[in-house]
């Protein structure tokens, strides 16, 4: 049967033009609204091309095979992956040049260590864009300029005692000043926990090695200023060239790819526009490929905004567009929102589908006509060119099924227009790609058209929901359980349409953002620089000082702030000495105190072997710093972090030192073939650094052993070292390269070996146990969130209106949730005598967490949108207080039972806490104040359907929440069981 039809007026985005089409009823819809019988496509208002001007295009099959092939090559391009691979080859052939070029080694001086120019090339890999070379750089000097430092003052001050005769005490200076120094760059790496300030680290701790412990260790009797000003040298160099080459050589802007990304993210939105309405409206299901696919790539679009909006900071920063960073951040904020508004819709189909659905519920759905016999049954009572919210016939629905299709016949041809002319708005903006820049759209035409499109939808909307809750269903009596049905019918109903309208306001100041942007988009100001003329009421400094907020809650944070839970101010030992003691040595329960303090131990025990007269020729020979260096860079706070990488860097090791072997013997030295041979080798290394999605790292740990082995060889074979300094064991000027590599393999093995015995030993920190206790600290925190009441308002002395508070804490929540994310990854890598970690079941759990945070963001972009909150709706919210504070009460009850089962392990109850009747409850009080307003018009407060739209969303957001508890507590059950009686024995 084919499906039936109505017209409906669609505003054109470009234009603003009003125009009428055609809307579908059906599963068979398309999902596009017909405008004069052909359907709406992207590229539609293309220009044509006149056929009879077309270019002449030869027969490819006539033209000789060479210059074929020879027009192909012409036309070849290297992808971004191929430019991104061969840059950063190109940095490390040039960096090696340090070592192979004569004139460019000379100017390093006598030294050995000139294999770490290249070191820094492989770490400060040139493929990056510019605002993160510069974010490198800016982290990297502050690194060499601490360790630098720490090592000209420690060794003055050791040197010092050394000639006084207190040669012990100066020893002791270095091992101690050395561990410590470790111990805080290690501490320092896991408190900022950025990718470039983990890399600025490592290098850090190689210059104070080799400074400290290895120049030390040789010679205690003077300052080797000469060694450090070479290894200041090399350090400078292998950043130059990396700087070099990543701004001359394919330069790729932060700022360019933020706009990209912002493009991208808008197309997905778009995409998403087109299938959430068409699902709802057809009442087909969300949970699908297609639905999934266009969020997770949401998703991650959304953390390329971020990450490039990070790194363009510091283009926009250099270039004196600071003003500029301020519109991308309030752009990227705006997307956040419309993010979240997609959710809420995808929220609200899913609880139409499970409404529909639903078991108890199966009978009275399933037998019902379907929607395309409801629709036409329906029009055929009117014409297809007559709007049925102004005819004066109504469709009665006998049921709340048909409640939805009623919903749908009115609204349905008007959200996919609305839906359409908003996809039309996403497709034309931020940017337009012209040529080789991303051009800001006019985004005027938009903006009135957005508001044409807005203007309509809001009054048919109104309609719509008047002709809903005017059916005799909402004002005759019926039992309770029909009235519950009916109030999560409006809900769903209600929360999408009122959804689609929010994304339109918060798409509306998108478009105003991205027109501000485009007004300055040439403007140059410093202002972050004149510090003298800083003013808070500025509107730059206003944004930088909201943006100043209280730090973000970490879950060391969170954890300490429930062990410490109880108020020691009260405790009746507060004021004796073991209180104090321990209120001090409170300090050493975080994790991240705990791994600076351990790096440090490990570390002075290496060190060690480089100071005792017995066993400094061992370390010498065997080359101890590398232990010292591979253990500082491979230690991870938690043993399933430390053991994560064990496999691919012994593997990647021994690939390098074989390669490293090979290559020297089959070119037998000659600096050419050394030269080729690494930057081939560098090829599918940077290969694994740059497109591995995890254990990149194999490809660093490859290419590192081939400079330690091949590069350190040509350098004893020059005779490029001090007297003193050649190590005869490994073959001096004929380096013995088997030796070498052996040692390097030998060297990296241990260094792991001693971080796993380290982290075994001391401060253990598992990461199973801190995944448990960041699952229980998390859901107590959301469980709290919740129970504070999302609806609570207070009374705004500047608007002298009542103001809704929203829901808090929501930025600390995301980051725990992804500190959760790595404890995931890193918790199967642990030795485990149970059997294998389940990861299966608690990655289900982290989902359903995402989805409750989800939810939670669904409830605040609703209450953001208009945070005022009128008599209307306070009549409405106080109502139904008891009711909600009963089912919020008994959510945070689960929230507290889950939490509690996940921390001690223990199994749940049989029978755990249900929400189910005290929703029941609230709907039913809803529907109750609807019907005594509806009798009683007279002596009642008049309240419109618009005012109980916040409590819809309220709903949806509880059935989602509630939803997801209840898959929670069956993961729970799976992981611990139920208390029975055998439990106990009994």
């Amino acid at each position: 049967m084919k499906a039936p039809t109505r017209k409906t007026s669609v505003i054109l985005a470009e234009s603003g033009k009003k125009v009428q089409g055609v809307f579908t009823y059906g599963m068979d819809d398309s999902g596009d609204v017909t405008l004069d019988g052909m359907e709406v496509e992207e590229g539609e208002y293309e220009e044509e091309g006149d056929p009879l001007l077309a270019t002449y295009s030869p027969d490819l099959d006539s033209e000789p095979w060479v210059a074929r092939k020879v027009k192909e090559m012409s036309h070849f391009q290297l992808s971004k992956t191929q430019k991104g691979v061969l840059k950063s080859s190109i940095a490390y052939f040039l960096a090696s040049l340090s070592v192979y070029c004569t004139p460019i080694s000379n100017l390093l001086g006598k030294i050995d260590s000139k294999h770490v120019v290249c070191t820094v090339c492989v770490y400060f890999h040139a493929t990056r864009t510019k605002g993160s070379m510069i974010e490198s750089m800016g982290f990297a000097i502050l690194g060499v300029t601490f360790a630098f430092l720490t090592s000209i003052i420690c060794m003055t001050a050791s040197t010092f005692y050394f000639d006084q005769g207190h040669r012990i005490l100066s020893i002791a200076i270095d091992l101690l000043v050395s561990s410590i120094a470790l111990g805080l760059i290690s501490f320092m790496k896991q408190r900022v926990d950025k990718p470039n300030f983990n890399v600025a680290c490592s290098l850090s701790a190689i210059s104070l090695i080799s400074c400290i412990v290895k120049e030390g260790s040789l010679n205690s009797a003077q300052v080797p200023v000469e060694k450090i000003r070479c290894l200041l040298a090399i350090v400078f160099m292998g950043s130059f060239v990396s700087c070099i080459v990543c701004f001359l050589l394919w330069p790729t802007s932060a700022i360019t790819e933020l706009r990209t990304s912002l493009n991208e993210c808008c197309n997905d939105m778009s995409q998403l526009l087109r299938v959430l309405p068409n699902k709802f409206v057809t009442i087909d299901s969300v949970d699908s490929e297609d639905v999934n696919q266009l969020y997770s790539s949401l998703n991650n679009n959304m953390k390329k905004v971020y990450k490039s909006l990070n790194e363009a900071k510091y283009e926009l920063y250099l270039r004196g567009k600071e003003k500029e960073f301020k519109h991308f951040s309030e752009m990227a904020h705006s997307l956040v929102k419309m993010s979240g508004s997609l959710s809420g819709l995808k929220t609200s189909a899913e609880m139409q589908w499970a409404l529909l659905h639903e078991e108890t519920e199966a009978a009275t759905f399933v037998n019902d006509v379907s929607l395309d016999e409801f629709m036409g049954k329906s029009l055929r009572k009117s014409r297809i060119d007559e709007d049925p919210l102004d005819a004066d016939h109504h469709f009665v629905a006998l049921n709340s099924a048909e409640l939805f299709k009623v919903f749908i016949f009115y609204l349905g041809p008007s959200m996919k227009s609305f839906s359409f002319t908003m996809r039309q708005v996403l497709d034309g903006v931020p940017f337009e790609n012209k040529q080789v820049q991303l051009e800001v759209t006019n985004t005027a035409p938009f903006q009135r058209s957005l508001k044409l499109a807005s203007d309509l939808f809001s009054s048919r909307h109104m309609k719509a929901l008047n002709r809903l809750y005017g059916q005799k269903l909402f004002t005759e009596d019926a039992d309770v359980e029909s009235k519950i049905n009916q109030e999560e019918v409006a809900a769903s109903c209600g929360n999408f349409a009122a959804l689609l309208s929010d994304f339109s306001n918060e798409l509306s100041g998108f478009l105003s953002v991205l027109d501000e942007y485009r007004i300055l988009v040439d403007s140059k100001s410093y202002e972050f620089l004149k510090f003298w003329k800083r003013n808070p009421n500025n509107s730059y400094q206003a944004f930088r000082n909201n943006n100043r907020s209280r730090p973000t809650v970490t879950l060391n944070d969170a954890l300490l702030k429930l062990q410490n839970v109880k108020t020691t101010e009260n405790s009746v030992q507060s004021g004796s000495l073991s209180f104090n003691l321990w209120r001090l040595l409170r300090f050493f329960q975080r994790v991240d105190v705990q791994f600076g303090f351990k790096v440090g131990i490990g570390a002075f025990c290496i060190s060690l072997w480089a100071f005792v007269e017995e066993t400094k020729a061992i370390f010498s020979e065997w080359k101890g710093e590398w232990v010292l260096v591979t253990y500082c860079i491979i230690m991870n706070k938690s043993v399933g972090g430390t053991a994560m990488t064990i496999n691919w860097r012994f593997l990647g090791t021994f690939l390098g030192a074989f390669s490293a072997y090979a290559a020297w013997y089959i070119f037998e030295g000659e600096v050419f073939g050394l030269a080729l041979a690494g930057f081939l080798i560098s090829v599918p290394s940077f290969y694994i650094i740059l497109q591995w999605k995890t254990n990149n790292a194999f490809g660093r740990f490859i290419l590192l052993t081939y400079n330690l082995t091949v590069l350190y060889s040509y350098s004893l074979s020059r005779n490029d070292y001090d007297s003193g300094e050649g190590d005869d064991e490994e073959g001096g000027t004929n380096p013995i390269v088997s030796d070498i590599a052996m040692h390097r393999f030998f060297g990296v093995s241990l260094g792991v070996v001693w971080a796993l015995v380290i982290t075994l030993l001391f401060f253990p920190n598992s990461a199973r146990s801190r995944l448990r206790k960041g699952l229980c600290v998390l859901w107590l925190r959301m469980g709290i969130i919740w129970n504070s009441d999302p609806l609570s308002y207070k009374y705004d002395e500047f608007t002298q209106e009542n103001k809704m508070v929203g829901i808090a804490d929501r930025k600390a929540i995301r980051r725990i949730i992804a500190e959760l994310e790595v404890c995931l990854k890193q918790a199967p890598k642990e030795l485990r005598l149970k059997g294998p970690f389940p990861q299966d079941i608690y990655t289900r759990l982290l989902k359903s967490t995402h989805k409750i945070m989800d939810a939670f963001e669904n409830m605040n972009s609703i209450i953001d949108v208009d945070p005022m909150i009128t008599e209307n709706e306070k009549e409405v919210i106080t109502y139904i207080q008891s009711e909600r504070s009963e089912l919020e009460h008994r959510v945070f009850l689960i929230f507290y039972m889950v939490a509690s089962a996940i921390r001690l392990g223990f199994p749940l109850a049989s029978k755990p806490a249900s929400t189910e009747h005290a929703k029941d409850r609230m709907l039913a009080k809803l529907s109750e104040i609807r019907h005594r307003v509806a009798k009683d018009k007279e002596n009642s407060m008049y309240l419109t359907n618009q005012d109980f739209v916040l409590l819809y969303s309220y709903i949806l957001v509880t059935s989602t929440i509630t939803e997801e508890l209840d898959k929670i507590i069956a993961d729970v059950i799976d992981l611990f069981g139920i208390v029975t009686e055998e439990t106990f024995d009994i």
